[in-house]
Order: structure tokens, then sequence, then C-alpha cells
């Protein structure tokens, strides 16, 4: 089993050819998964399990272009499924997360797929 977690904090210049510099946001991205191997020998395994992100602006942003002082926000949440090949290092890893809620900024979907090997 897999327990992640990343806590990023932004801080933001201001916009070339605009008078504004966005606030400063704060974004977690999680994932807890699981690995089940898939053959006797364990070298092939499935991973899958839910993930997600929550992000927040946590400062006003500032300059003559700044409309309003509502903060954007956005929440997702999703799964992963991924492939590992143990001899190879290999893993394939699939994930889709849905926006379920956003204030101040667009609202959509993310699909993602990573290889990773290591040499």
């Amino acid at each position: 089993m897999a327990i992640g977690g990343a806590l990023t904090y932004e801080v933001h210049s201001q916009k070339e050819d605009f008078n504004i510099t966005p606030g400063q946001d704060l974004t977690l991205n999680w994932g807890i998964s699981q690995y089940l191997p898939l053959i006797k020998d364990k070298k092939l395994l499935a991973e899958v399990g839910p993930a997600g992100y929550d992000s927040w602006q946590i400062t006003d942003s500032s300059g003559q272009e700044s409309a309003d002082s509502v903060h954007e926000q956005v929440h997702a949440v999703g799964g992963q499924l991924g492939l590992s090949y143990v001899p190879w290092n290999l893993a394939l890893n699939f994930h889709y997360l849905y926006e379920y809620y956003s204030e101040d900024r667009f609202q959509g979907q993310v699909l993602g797929l990573n290889v990773y090997v290591k040499w």
C-alpha cells in the first residue's frame, strides 16, 4: 500500500503585458494506492486507488486589472490505475480526476498517463 501527499505553495509575479499579480496559491495533491500481484511470482503488479487535489488562492491579486477580491479555488477527486513490471523497473500509470467544485476559475477534468523507467 502507498499513501502520498504533496503540499505546494506558489508565489506569482506580475503577468507579462498586464498590470496584475495573481494571489499566492496553496495546493494539496494526494493519493492512496494498493498494489496487487497479477502473477504468482509478483513480477507483474497492478496499482489501484483514489487520488485528488485541492487548491486555494490564499492572498488577494493586486494591480489595476485586478477585478475583485474573490479567491480562486478548485477541488478534484478521481482514481488511478497502474501496471508495474518489476524486473524491468517499469511502471505505467493512468489517472482521471474530476473537478467537482471551482470558484472564480474554469472547472474541468484531468487525464494523465505516466511512464516510469529506472535505469
